[in-house]
């Protein structure tokens, strides 16, 4: 038989002794929760007082892992091989997740490369990734700031979701890098229109139209942002104009039909509505204009053409009663001519 040291053996009578009690040993610790029993889930026990707290505190959560050590991929390739070409062909072959697996290799050789972030968030971006691809853009503006391409997708992503503020200094900032870049000036108006800024809006979807006369999409947010400043003569020079262009949409006809009615042109109204109805049979806005400028030009025609009649009629009635008043005089009366007999 094992004999016990005398420190331990004095140590074990003592906890037989509290237990056999029915009065439980409980721990000091400095936490307002209630004291935990004895034996619970420790493997030992000793003299010193456990606090429990200090243990627990120290089992800190594991760091989140970093966007490097997530992406990069760990790999002994020779330094030649260029993983960066090989995922532009992957690229070019319709391959986009063998393009991720080696910008990823190409990552873990070159993590301070802003071009190898762009290109892998593009990549997560072409598969539907776009939580994971803003990551890596947002990276490649951490090592290159003036990275057009990058600032170019945060501001169309920004714009996608909904978030035009988060999307504005991007898009400014394009402008300022890209001189003269028609999708940069498009953008930033197209950022200005949805945050309702419509002066800005109407002078930067200027220049995006000087930048590129065909942007149908820039003459419609001209338009859009001038009636929305009471501006009609201004937004039928742009929405008109835009029907000469190709990629027209039936919400821009029916901004159109709005400043077709702002300046009483119903009938035109109506035409650019019924065509809208019929390229989105769905559109509900259209359609509703459709159908109330119909009642209201069936309403002014059928007024106009009870006014014509009536004009008819009062003068075939006026020739009628000249007609009767000739042969159907009084006889006896001089001022009536010769009686009839």
């Amino acid at each position: 038989m094992k004999t016990l040291a005398k420190p331990a053996l004095i140590a074990t009578l003592l906890c037989g002794l509290a237990c056999s009690s029915g009065t439980p040993t409980t721990y000091r610790t400095t936490s307002t929760a209630a004291p935990r029993p004895v034996g619970d889930d420790l493997d030992f026990l000793d003299d010193n007082p456990v606090d429990i707290d200090a243990i627990t505190e120290s089992l800190e959560p594991t760091p989140p892992v970093s966007l490097l050590d997530r992406e990069a991929v760990p790999h002994h390739d020779p330094k030649f091989h260029d993983h960066v070409e090989e995922a532009v062909m992957f690229d070019e072959e319709g391959r986009p997740g063998d393009a991720i697996d080696a910008l990823r290799l190409a990552l873990f050789d070159a993590p301070g490369s802003a071009t190898v972030w762009m290109k892998l968030g593009r990549a997560y971006a072409d598969v539907g990734r776009g939580a994971r691809a803003e990551e890596c853009v947002r990276q490649a503006l951490v090592h290159e700031p003036r990275m057009a391409d990058a600032h170019r997708f945060l501001a169309r992503r920004m714009l996608d979701l909904g978030e035009p503020e988060a999307a504005r200094p991007h898009a400014a900032k394009l402008v300022g890098l890209a001189r003269g870049d028609a999708e940069a000036e498009h953008l930033l108006g197209r950022t200005y229109v949805a945050l309702s800024m419509w002066k800005e809006a109407i002078a930067q979807n200027r220049r995006a139209v000087a930048a590129d006369p065909g942007n149908v999409y820039a003459y419609n947010n001209l338009g859009f942002a001038a009636l929305q400043l009471g501006r009609t003569q201004l937004a039928l020079q742009y929405l008109e104009a835009a029907l000469e262009l190709d990629g027209v949409e039936p919400y821009m006809l029916n901004n159109l039909g709005i400043a077709y009615e702002r300046t009483g042109r119903d009938v035109d109204a109506l035409a650019v509505y019924a065509r809208a109805a019929d390229m989105d049979p769905g559109y509900v806005k259209a359609i509703a204009n459709r159908d109330r400028v119909r009642e209201a030009v069936d309403a002014a025609v059928a007024d106009e053409v009870s006014r014509i009649l009536a004009e008819q009629a009062r003068a075939r009635r006026g020739v009628t009663d000249a007609e009767h008043a000739a042969l159907n005089v009084e006889p006896g009366n001089p001022e009536d001519g010769p009686a009839v007999e």
